[in-house]
């Protein structure tokens, strides 16, 4: 190449300029190039050259209820009326009146003696029981007119407790469900009858029946012993 000291053309000196600010922009692009794919779409743009972003609002992934559902749930809702409120519950019965009378099958009645086998000339006491064996109380007249305890050998009547005393008047009593009531009487061991005759006998050893009654109602019979 031969160096000369003589001034170039200037179109020559344009087209070194043109050159070099190509090069200079060529160089700029790639460096931006580089920057952002190392550090992703946040980077910033020194040149403007990005994109801008879109104005259009974000989209959900939301996705609406089918129109079928709607139905459904209406009618779910129409085959499933509200339960009736439940009703107050009643008011309690009213307590028993205890003065009703006591039905004969609710009155138990039993015959007790002690003791139960004695020599003569022993004065055993004799019991009649009365008991109200249902649920409720009730009103009976257990008067000495409706009470009886009967000794028998047999079919023979030997005594009674009605035959030498008195009967009283009418004796309504309040018995409570499993009230036990008991009236006492000492037998001498002698025969009586009805208007309590003079004529008394003593009852001999053996083997004799107690029955207890009130009114109607009569209890099982108590079997006991006099001994020789």
């Amino acid at each position: 190449m031969i160096d000369t000291d003589e001034p170039l053309p200037r179109s020559v000196y344009l087209r070194r300029r043109v050159i070099a600010v190509g090069a200079a922009v060529a160089s700029v692009l790639l460096l931006t190039w580089l920057i952002t794919g190392l550090l992703g779409d946040d980077a910033v743009d020194p040149l403007g050259l990005a994109a801008p972003p879109s104005s259009a609002p974000p989209t959900t992934s939301t996705t609406a209820p089918s129109s079928s559902a709607a139905p459904a749930t209406s009618s779910a809702a129409a085959a499933a009326p509200a339960a009736p409120a439940a009703p107050p519950p009643p008011p309690p019965p009213p307590p028993p009146d205890p003065n009703l009378p006591c039905p004969d099958p609710v009155i138990a009645i039993a015959a007790e003696m002690d003791p139960i086998a004695f020599r003569p000339g022993s004065r055993p006491e004799l019991r009649v029981v009365i008991t109200n064996t249902g649920p409720v109380p009730c009103t009976r007249d257990i008067g000495r007119a409706q009470r009886e305890l009967i000794i028998t050998a047999g079919p023979t009547r030997l005594w009674s407790s009605n035959d030498c005393t008195p009967s009283d008047g009418a004796e309504p009593t309040i018995l409570a469900p499993g009230q036990r009531t008991t009236f006492e009487v000492k037998w001498a061991g002698r025969t009586s009858a009805p208007g309590c005759p003079t004529q008394r006998t003593t009852v001999q050893p053996g083997t004799y029946t107690l029955t207890a009654r009130v009114g109607p109602v009569a209890g099982p019979p108590l079997t006991f012993t006099i001994n020789p």
